[in-house]
């Protein structure tokens, strides 16, 4: 089993190669429409990689376990299911502020490189849309708004079409604001397909960095 080394915190957690490309076929088959940012990936390669290793301990190697794919799913779960949930306490207007401050900062950046505008009340970012941008909103042009809400998580959806959204699972931190941009800078340009336009029970997804 080949071992990659994560870049989640300093002290380098490890996950296997193997348990990472099954976390990411879990959330491409997943029944939500759903981003994972790699942190959160990772995160769920790890809690994989331990799983198997503790199979391992006793005889049972993965190839061996005929519910591996649902035990990526699971993993998957767990590692999002802090950035999703509601909160107990909701965020203040300063912290959802700060991280919006955060998260446009890192969407207009030299290396993201997006055309983006802060809401009125500094609370959502309006990213303009480019030529490969899925179409969509009342008009089929319509831009696409990010934010993090008061008591969850990150989210987008088209400016004019605030009904649907869709969760983007990532840290309310400065660090996961950046991964945030870099996910709407991937389905800005057209490397996540149209995620809108899919059914319900079609399928969460993922991008690599």
């Amino acid at each position: 089993m080949s071992i990659t080394y994560s870049s989640i915190a300093d002290d380098r957690p490890i996950f296997s190669a193997e348990a990472y490309a099954a976390v990411e076929a879990a959330a491409d088959g997943a029944p939500r429409s759903v981003l994972y940012v790699p942190s959160v990936l990772e995160h769920a390669a790890e809690l994989l990689t331990s799983l198997w290793a503790i199979g391992g301990e006793h005889s049972v190697p993965p190839a061996q376990w005929s519910w591996t794919e649902n035990m990526a799913e699971g993993a998957l779960d767990l590692a999002a299911c802090p950035y999703e949930r509601d909160l107990e306490t909701e965020r203040t207007d300063a912290e959802v502020t700060s991280l919006t401050d955060f998260l446009f900062g890192a969407l207009v950046s030299e290396e993201i490189g997006l055309r983006a505008r802060l809401g009125a009340r500094r609370d959502y970012v309006v990213v303009n849309r480019g030529p490969a941008t899925p179409r969509g909103g009342q008009s089929g042009d319509s831009d696409i708004l990010v934010a993090i809400s008061y008591d969850g998580g990150w989210f987008f959806a088209f400016s004019d079409m605030h009904v649907r959204r869709v969760p983007i699972m990532a840290p309310a931190s400065p660090a996961g604001a950046h991964q945030v941009a870099e996910a709407i800078r991937a389905f800005v340009h057209g490397e996540v397909g149209d995620i809108f336009a899919r059914p319900a029970a079609a399928g969460r997804v993922w991008f690599s960095r």
